[in-house]
């Protein structure tokens, strides 16, 4: 094999090693494929970077930061302000499980979600020792947000754990245009 080659397979079995050391695996799993959006190495052998898979191994997400509210919408397919109204059941993402909630939409600002009322699945951080919402489900309140989302297959979930959320109280301006 060309060193090329080798490097092409080596390089990634690697970082995906100590990716996974760092999350508690013992990196003896076989590398899968890159997620562009999160920047995941998926731990099944062979399969394609499915979010939404429902068993196998978990990976660690390095979730990408967005420096401002702008690039969070810029990056979103889909951007509305609404409320969630309840739950709507579990789903399981990067073998993680997360919670579907049933979201009221105000208005849309981005995206055709086809419907007015949308099931949107929080996402879940990653490396949390089994714990899917350390900090809170921010999908969980009653109150009135913006929430930026992606569709994978044919679920919406929020862009990250921390940024697919923002308080959007009555009476305020959008922080982005």
């Amino acid at each position: 094999m060309k060193s090329a080659q080798l490097s092409r397979y080596l390089i990634p079995s690697l970082l995906l090693t100590i990716l996974l050391t760092s999350c508690g695996h013992n990196g003896t799993e076989r590398p899968g494929t890159t997620d562009p959006m999160t920047n995941v190495m998926s731990a099944a052998p062979s399969t394609p970077a499915s979010p939404a898979d429902s068993d196998g191994p978990f990976a660690c997400v390095d979730w990408v930061r967005f420096d401002t509210p702008q690039d969070q919408y810029n990056n979103a397919g889909l951007v509305l302000i609404g409320k969630s109204v309840s739950r709507a059941g579990e789903t399981n993402i990067y073998g993680h499980t997360a919670i579907t909630h049933l979201v009221e939409v105000e208005q849309v600002l981005k995206g055709d979600p086809g419907e007015r009322n949308l099931h949107i699945t929080s996402t879940p951080p990653t490396c949390t020792a089994g714990e899917s919402y350390p900090d809170g489900d921010p999908l969980d309140t009653a109150e009135r947000v913006i929430i930026f989302a992606s569709k994978q297959g044919t679920e919406w979930f929020t862009i990250t754990p921390a940024q697919g959320v923002l308080p959007f109280p009555q009476g305020s301006t959008l922080p982005f245009h």
